[in-house]
């Protein structure tokens, strides 16, 4: 199904709530286009449904290119739940089309990983874990699926945690993810069995209050005590203070208001 926009509100935003929505940014005299266009309708049509091409001409929408920044035709985004969630520029041949939808649409698995990674930036990783497992369980060879699975189960089964990403080499895409699951698992067995030796460091205390509180989730008063362990000491713990905030930081994301909130004052005590 495809159609000419008349409303972006109600063709686009609206209806991605429904079902994916594919825009095709184009213009009457652009080449290109007149080449990507046939085979986006064709592949509209074979969909069945299952998402919705909506054309814009760019001529005539002026305004809503630039609200979408498109500098060049033809623009093709990807819209679900309201959000633009993939997109590409220039007439793709149909083959790498055809791969590109296949990578992007929306799936039932992609779907739970999508809000399973909110869950867990909002800091509810058992109800992240409760979406993830069994999706884990059933795709053991998906290392992206067992590196997020990994992180849910961390802060209540962090030896399973780390069993999943046993076998991820260094080289996987997902390798950030498995040393932060890691590097969380190290902590809450420092915290669980404290060496003589941490334990008689004078940032002690803040250092252990940072791994509970991270262990609770709560991030805000793990970095909070994290960062006054750096303040007084940058390499805490053979540099494993550090390595925890940064990998808060991570399991957040950059644009998370927390890391906003604290990523200049961590900046500032490790670089003393």
């Amino acid at each position: 199904m495809n159609h000419e926009l008349v409303d972006f509100q109600a063709d686009v935003l609206d209806r991605s709530r429904r079902q994916p929505v594919l825009v095709d940014f184009w213009a009457p005299w652009c080449g290109p286009c007149k080449m990507l266009g046939p085979v986006l309708e064709q592949l509209a049509a074979e969909a069945g449904g299952r998402w919705t091409l909506v054309k814009v001409n760019t001529d005539e929408q002026q305004a809503l290119a630039a609200h979408f920044g498109i500098r060049g035709i033809p623009n093709v985004k990807l819209f679900h739940q309201g959000q633009v969630v993939a997109e590409f520029a220039g007439a793709l041949p149909e083959a790498q089309l055809r791969r590109w939808l296949d990578e992007h649409l929306p799936t039932p698995k992609r779907e739970a990983m999508a809000l399973a990674r909110e869950l867990l930036r909002n800091g509810r990783a058992d109800e992240a874990a409760q979406w993830l497992q069994p999706l884990a369980e059933a795709e053991p060879d998906d290392a992206e699926l067992a590196a997020l699975a990994a992180r849910a189960l961390v802060f209540t089964r962090p030896n399973e945690a780390v069993a999943l990403i046993a076998e991820l080499p260094a080289t996987s895409p997902w390798a950030e993810a498995a040393d932060l699951v890691r590097e969380f698992a190290r902590l809450f067995a420092v915290a669980d069995y404290p060496p003589a030796k941490l334990a008689a460091a004078p940032p002690c205390d803040r250092y252990f209050a940072g791994i509970r509180a991270l262990r609770a989730q709560d991030y805000a008063g793990a970095l909070a005590e994290f960062i006054a362990v750096l303040q007084e000491d940058p390499a805490f713990d053979a540099g494993h203070a550090k390595a925890a905030t940064l990998a808060i930081f991570k399991h957040l994301g950059m644009h998370h208001p927390l890391t906003g909130e604290h990523f200049r004052a961590y900046s500032m005590a490790v670089n003393l």
